[in-house]
């Protein structure tokens, strides 16, 4: 595994794509992880779009008062062993914690059971590119309405990362047909 340029990826397939058929994707809203990646990176100058101000507000709120670090930001990963990628959300150190948490921001505001795979191939990812350790892995739900963003934490990764590989075998027999 290793890291790439995203022009790079053709012949990658992407984690969100193997997954389409379990979930649905409508709802990533890319105006919103742009506007969290600039303010992680206390690069949040411009003005908000009043569609995104709630989600970012959410946001802001829970990075203020829990995140001690960040690690990694929207950050693009490659295995070349199964040809997949992958864009990272986050990963953080925590405050008062020596954990080291990936996160996946979701502007949804109803669970899916496919983001636990989802999580676990990207855990997958960052651990088998670099020499990271990833200790909690989950979705952080932004609220809607600019309130407290949910946090869903997955603990089954060896549970999570086989069903990956199934939808991901599944993916590769279909295409191939």
């Amino acid at each position: 595994m290793k890291k790439q340029n995203e022009e790079k990826f053709e012949g990658y397939t992407r984690i969100t794509e193997i997954l389409s058929p379990y979930m649905d994707f409508s709802h990533i809203e890319t105006r919103v992880h742009r506007y969290c990646d600039l303010y992680v990176k206390n690069l949040l100058i411009e003005p908000v779009d009043e569609d995104c101000k709630p989600y970012i507000d959410s946001f802001i709120d829970w990075f203020d008062f829990i995140v001690d670090e960040v690690i990694q930001s929207e950050q693009r990963l490659f295995c070349d062993r199964w040809k997949i990628t992958g864009q990272i959300d986050l990963i953080l150190k925590l405050k008062n914690t020596d954990a080291t948490f990936l996160v996946d921001i979701k502007t949804q505001q109803q669970k899916s059971s496919s983001w636990a795979l989802q999580t676990a191939a990207y855990k997958y990812l960052v651990e088998d590119s670099s020499t990271q350790k990833i200790t909690h892995r989950g979705c952080l739900m932004l609220d809607s309405n600019g309130q407290v963003p949910t946090m869903i934490e997955y603990k089954y990764h060896k549970r999570d990362i086989d069903f990956f590989s199934l939808a991901y075998k599944l993916h590769k027999y279909f295409k191939e047909q």
